[in-house]
C-alpha cells in the first residue's frame, strides 16, 4: 500500500469537500467529562447567593450540549465512513446523504461502542483481577515492607505492560469494526469480528495507519492551538488593559466571532481528512485481501 498517496487521497477529499466537515468536528470525539466543584464553605458569595433555577437550567444546557456531541460523534461515524467511500468511488456527496448514512446505522452504531467498551472493560479485568490477587496474596502473608512495595511494583508495572499490549490493538480493529458495520451491511459483534479479521490479516498496514493518522491529526490540531492562540492575543491584551471593561469585552466578542469559526472550520476539515485516511486505508485493505484470495 502507498501510504504517501494515501495521504494525498484523504487531503483532497478533506480540502473539496466541506459539506462533511460539520461531521469532521464530532468524528474524533470519545467521551466528555464535566467536573464542578462547589466551595460550600463560601457563604458569603458564590453559589450560595446564586438561585437554584439558574444551577439547574445551567446543568440542563450542559447536559444537552453534552448529548447532542454523543449524538453528532455517533452519527459521524456512518456520515464519514460511506461518504468518503463514495467519494472515492467517484460519487458526490452532500450535507444530508451523508447525515441520511450516519442516521441509516446510528444504533448498529451504539451497539458497537457498547461492545468495544465491554471488550475493553473485560480485558482490564483479566489483568486487575491477577494482579491485584497477587499482590493482596504477599500482603497477608508477610508484614515486610519491602516484599508489599517490590510485588505491588513489579504487579503494576505488569499489568501496565499488558493493558497497553491488549488495549491498543482495540483501536485500529474499531475503526475496521465500524467501517465493517457501515460499508459492510454488518451487525456490531459480526463487524467487531470482521474488524479483528483486517486488522490480523493486515497488521503492519495497520499499525502504519494508525500511527501516521495519529501523529498528522495531532499535528494539526497543535498548529490549530497555536494559530488559535496568536489570533486571539491582540483581544487577550486588550481585555488585560483595559480591566475586564466594556471595550475589552467588546474587543473580545468581536474576536471570538473570527476565530471560533475558523477553528472549527480547521478542526472540521482535519477531523474529516483523519476519518477519511482510515476509510481509505480499510478500503485498500480489502481490496488487496480480495486480489490475494484471487
Amino acid at each position: 500500500m502507498e501510504y504517501g498517496k494515501l495521504i494525498g487521497a484523504a487531503y483532497r477529499i478533506a480540502l473539496h469537500n466541506w459539506r462533511l466537515w460539520p461531521f469532521g468536528v464530532f468524528a474524533g470525539t470519545g467521551g466528555f467529562s464535566f467536573n464542578f466543584q462547589f466551595d460550600t464553605g463560601d457563604t458569603d458569595g458564590g453559589l450560595a447567593d446564586v438561585d437554584t433555577g439558574v444551577i439547574v437550567a445551567v446543568a440542563a444546557i450542559v447536559l444537552a450540549l453534552a448529548l447532542f456531541a454523543v449524538a453528532m460523534s455517533v452519527i459521524s461515524q456512518g456520515a464519514l465512513a460511506e461518504g468518503v467511500a463514495a467519494i472515492d468511488r467517484g460519487e458526490e456527496r452532500r450535507f444530508r446523504q451523508a447525515l441520511r448514512a450516519g442516521l441509516a446505522v446510528v444504533w448498529r452504531t451504539v451497539g458497537l461502542y457498547l461492545l468495544v467498551a465491554l471488550v475493553a472493560v473485560a480485558l482490564v479485568l483479566a489483568v486487575a483481577i491477577p494482579a491485584g490477587g497477587a499482590v493482596l496474596a504477599v500482603f497477608a502473608a508477610t508484614d515486610a515492607t519491602a516484599p508489599r512495595v517490590a510485588v505491588a511494583v513489579l504487579a503494576g508495572l505488569a499489568a501496565l505492560g499488558a493493558l497497553v499490549v491488549l488495549l491498543l490493538p482495540l483501536l485500529p480493529i474499531s475503526q475496521h469494526a465500524i467501517r465493517e458495520l457501515v460499508l459492510g451491511g454488518d451487525r456490531p459483534v459480526a463487524a467487531l469480528r470482521g474488524g479483528w479479521g483486517v486488522f490480523r490479516a493486515n497488521l503492519g498496514p495497520s499499525i502504519l495507519v494508525f500511527l501516521i493518522q495519529q501523529g498528522l491529526v495531532l499535528a494539526a490540531y497543535t498548529g490549530i492551538a497555536i494559530v488559535a492562540v496568536v489570533m486571539s492575543l491582540p483581544a487577550i491584551v486588550v481585555l488585560v488593559a483595559t480591566g475586564g471593561g466594556a471595550p475589552g469585552i467588546v474587543v473580545a466578542a468581536v474576536t471570538a466571532l473570527i476565530v471560533l469559526p475558523a477553528v472549527l472550520a480547521a478542526a472540521g476539515a482535519v477531523g474529516t481528512f483523519g476519518h477519511g485516511l482510515w476509510t481509505l486505508g480499510y478500503l485498500r485493505m480489502r481490496s488487496l485481501e480480495t486480489r490475494s484470495r484471487a
